[in-house]
């Protein structure tokens, strides 16, 4: 707790200026400080408080005749009222008043003003975020399927012989020759760089005197801290990295395998999907000891599209199964998902 200082207060009947804190009556007219009075400070006419005055205690508000009382009194001065009847002090007292409330509307012009912008407000907000979510939220649309597509593909490979490289040599290869190669790269420390930068410090640059009200006609005097920013430049060391090589023994060789050489397509538009027919030739070869340039039949792969359309009246196809597909007539009902602007 610091140095103790008077307040002053300001008479609001005969409007009598300064009169010290430790005055309970106008020092002009007599009348008792109203129980609202706050009390203020007078920077250019600083009293200090004696020790035997000092008092942290707010004065209590008698119940009965509003009389500001200090806190050792344990009736009212005015009135001779018990102080444990008391409900309010001076901070209570110091707190706004309760609007006028409009007996029609049965609440205050103003806040019904201030309800109404708020409630345009969160309006307008939710407004907005009801229409982005009903732009994103897909919808789902019906269309008729006016057609059919499909796609049907065979790899043909060859048996031959091939040369390759790798970093693990595979069953059945001829080893050619190995080599030490790099296969990666990792960081390395390397080495330090010394670098600056700048560095905010707060130093303290005095002392502001606060004053706080007592609630009793005296204010206490406190001393806060008062910083400005300093800068400074600080070194300080950064790693510096190098890429270094790791090395591992990379395989050279040849090997008899399948290649691709060849792909036979066919495309359709109705719902007789069929195969290319490969030449006489593919297939004809000993499985248990093929020779080289023989071929014969690799992956197939087959996609398959219904074609309907689309909202703006644009072909669109869609993906299916094959059973799925095989299913479907000319004609049928689908659905599907899209934007709700989207075709």
């Amino acid at each position: 707790m610091g140095a103790h200082i008077w307040g002053w207060w300001d008479c609001p009947y005969c409007g009598q200026k300064k009169i010290r804190g430790d005055n309970r009556y106008c020092t002009n007219c007599g009348i008792q400080i109203p129980p609202a009075t706050k009390f203020y400070i007078d920077t250019e006419n600083i009293q200090q408080v004696d020790e035997s005055q000092k008092n942290d205690a707010a004065n209590w508000i008698c119940e009965y005749c509003d009389t500001q009382n200090p806190d050792a009194a344990d009736v009212c001065k005015n009135c001779g009222s018990p102080r444990s009847d008391a409900k309010r002090n001076y901070f209570d007292m110091q707190k706004p008043q309760a609007e006028k409330v409009d007996p029609q509307k049965k609440t205050s012009p103003e806040k019904f003003r201030i309800s109404n912008a708020r409630l345009k407000k969160w309006g307008i907000f939710a407004a907005v975020f009801l229409m982005i979510l009903w732009l994103c939220v897909p919808v789902t649309r019906s269309s008729e399927i006016t057609g059919f597509t499909w796609e049907r593909s065979i790899d043909i490979e060859e048996f031959r012989n091939v040369d390759e490289s790798g970093w693990t040599l595979p069953e059945g290869a001829n080893l050619h020759r190995t080599a030490s190669e790099i296969r990666s790269y990792r960081q390395v420390l390397d080495h330090y760089e010394t670098k600056e930068r700048r560095v905010a410090e707060q130093v303290l640059d005095g002392y502001d005197t606060q004053y706080v009200d007592l609630g009793n006609g005296q204010f206490d005097t406190r001393q806060i801290p008062r910083y400005r920013t300093e800068y400074r430049t600080e070194y300080y060391q950064e790693p510096v990295y190098r890429d270094e090589p790791v090395y591992d023994t990379k395989y050279y060789y040849d090997i008899d395998k399948w290649v691709t050489v060849d792909t036979l397509s066919t495309v359709g538009a109705d719902k007789s999907p069929e195969w290319a027919v490969p030449e006489k030739s593919v297939g004809d070869y000993d499985a248990s000891a093929p020779r080289y340039g023989a071929q014969r039949e690799g992956e197939h792969h087959e996609n398959y599209y219904v074609i309907i359309k689309d909202k703006k009246g644009r072909d669109k196809k869609i993906e299916y199964s094959f059973e799925e597909w095989d299913d479907l007539s000319l004609g049928d009902k689908i659905t599907y998902k899209t934007h709700r602007f989207g075709g």
